[in-house]
């Protein structure tokens, strides 16, 4: 078994005077790493349009075999999403694995992963969106990197994140802003949006994220993809790079990131039959639960819950037709949607603040001031929102596991509604009130926030995109609250023509594997692998 690493808790030498420079210096050293030969033509890069996820085809560099392997390095100067680059090093591993895959049989012997810039690889820079974090040499492998390649990865590049992770899409002083490849205009969420970007692209097979108030989820919608946000402890964090390292409220959690949920189920197995807690104390030793997963292939009938509205923010046309075209589909296809509204839990949004709050910023200022690194737009730091006490804390706890409990007496009571007679087997909602947007624009993620505060697992996979004939803006809109309004005159299905739309569903705490049982009868009724075509 690889060996695993400790929390950094130091800062390395990076002045106050000379940060701007080192940045620069990092930027030039990364470009350094793409050969020549793999880089587009300039011609290439000033004639691509704003949908630039078939660039890998078009610009004819690399066979169909290294499109498959190693198709990244030629999308990196069209949406600046990596961070760290191994290509070398992942060619050679994967040649030594082709000669010894036959042999091992392990579960991903030679496949390219691509990593959120948390994951710790042993002798890589990690910076996690901080300049000051240059010169941060990793002593050794992240928990999860260690098990990935136990089980024969290779990793390939880690992927951009925002400054402190805690924003929706994924712009730092180091690397830039990562745009969406289905349009080159607009963002692709965050905080995982570096990995959003890559896969949709093509250029990596399988990427983890991490999601702690919808980070794997909503870049995932934003770009088309499938992803899982697991239960918190199934899937081994330990030792990663994080912000606010110790918040216990709300658990950040790691999650795959992929062009199928297929991919997302086997990442899934191969990690929970690897035997998690082997690695990373705070995992729980469960492997992955075959009878569940098959589960809903043999319940006959499945009842699903449909919630349309968090009551905060409206969701935009395209995300409602989203919506329906799933409801509908599922209904068609003899399964029963009822209706399951959440009004009575709109506090959530305001207490999962307080979660995020409650340090009154304390953690993204010692790391800022260490070099006055400005902040980046959009990045709160309430020090007026600072949590009072410990017994106070507490006290928030305490409303976090009544409301937990609260929603799972009411999706427990669906089973006086059903037909099937059993609590509604998943929960159908929006993943976001918005798809893809013009930076700053993303400030709404109560969503997926909501479903983290309860610690429930959710997939988001792609429905249809957006089409400015049918998704015209509300002629009859009535505002629920100023923030609503403003996102109403945001809303541009123009300027959003043909990004993807998506749906999530959310599953019951700790029934992963029944989710994504689920999930793979759900997202085929969609036709998600189609949705360009819908």
């Amino acid at each position: 078994m690889a060996s695993i690493g400790p929390y950094h808790t130091t800062l390395p030498h990076v002045t106050k005077d000379n940060w701007r420079d080192l940045a620069a210096q990092k930027r030039e050293q990364q470009a350094q790493l793409i050969p020549a030969e793999w880089r587009l033509s300039p011609e290439l890069v000033s004639q691509a349009g704003d949908d630039v996820t078939g660039i890998a085809e078009q610009s004819g560099i690399l066979s169909a075999r290294e499109l498959e392997i190693t198709e990244l390095d030629e999308v990196k100067e069209l949406a600046e999403r990596l961070t760290e680059i191994f290509f070398q090093d992942a060619i050679k591993h994967a040649k030594e694995l082709d000669g010894i895959l036959a042999k091992t049989g392990k579960p991903v012997d030679g496949v390219p992963i691509s990593l959120k810039d948390q994951f710790d690889i042993a002798g890589t820079e990690l910076t996690q969106g901080y300049v000051a974090y240059l010169g941060r040499i990793s002593e050794r492998d992240s928990a999860l990197a260690a098990l990935l390649r136990d089980s024969g990865a290779v990793f390939h590049c880690r992927t951009n994140v925002p400054q402190t992770l805690m924003i929706g899409e994924t712009f730092n002083h180091l690397f830039g802003r990562t745009v969406n490849p289905h349009c080159r205009k607009l963002i692709p969420g965050g905080s995982s949006g570096g990995e959003g970007a890559l896969i949709a692209m093509k250029g990596s097979i399988l990427g983890v994220g991490t999601d702690i108030g919808g980070s794997v989820r909503i870049p995932s919608a934003m770009c088309g993809l499938h992803t899982i946000r697991p239960t918190t402890r199934r899937v081994p964090y330990g030792h990663a790079t994080n912000s606010m390292l110790g918040q216990e409220s709300i658990i950040s959690v790691a999650g795959p990131m992929a062009r199928s949920l297929n991919s997302c189920t086997y990442f899934m197995r191969t990690v929970l039959n690897k035997n998690p807690a082997d690695y990373d104390a705070t995992s729980l030793p469960f492997a992955f639960n075959e009878t569940a997963y098959g589960r809903a292939s043999h319940d006959g009938k499945l009842s699903f819950g449909v919630m349309r509205t968090d009551h905060l923010v409206t969701p935009t046309p395209p995300i409602r037709r989203a919506l329906e075209l799933a409801v509908q589909r599922v209904r068609d296809a003899g399964h029963e949607v009822i209706e399951f509204d959440t009004k009575e839990f709109n506090e959530y949004y305001t207490l999962a603040g307080k979660f995020f709050s409650a340090d009154g910023g304390e953690d993204i200022r010692r790391v800022l001031a260490a070099i006055d690194e400005p902040p980046i737009e959009g990045v709160l730091v309430a020090e007026d929102e600072k949590v009072e006490s410990v017994y106070a804390l507490w006290q928030l706890n305490r409303a976090r596991e009544a409301m937990q409990q609260k929603f799972l007496d009411k999706w427990l009571a669906t089973a006086k509604e059903t037909s099937t007679g059993r609590p509604i087997d998943g929960l159908l909602a929006p993943p976001a009130p918005i798809t893809a947007c013009l930076p700053g624009n993303n400030r709404h993620v109560g969503y997926t926030t909501f479903f983290n505060l309860l610690d429930l697992p959710a997939l988001v996979f792609p429905v249809t995109k957006v089409n400015p004939e049918k998704d015209v803006a509300d002629s009859d809109f009535k505002a629920l609250n100023e923030e609503d309004e403003k996102f109403r005159g945001d809303y541009d299905p123009q300027l959003t023509a043909n990004v993807p739309a998506a749906v999530q569903l959310v599953g019951r705490r700790w029934r992963d594997e029944e989710l994504l049982g689920l999930g793979e009868i759900v997202s085929d009724l969609c036709g998600s692998k189609n949705w360009k075509q819908q």
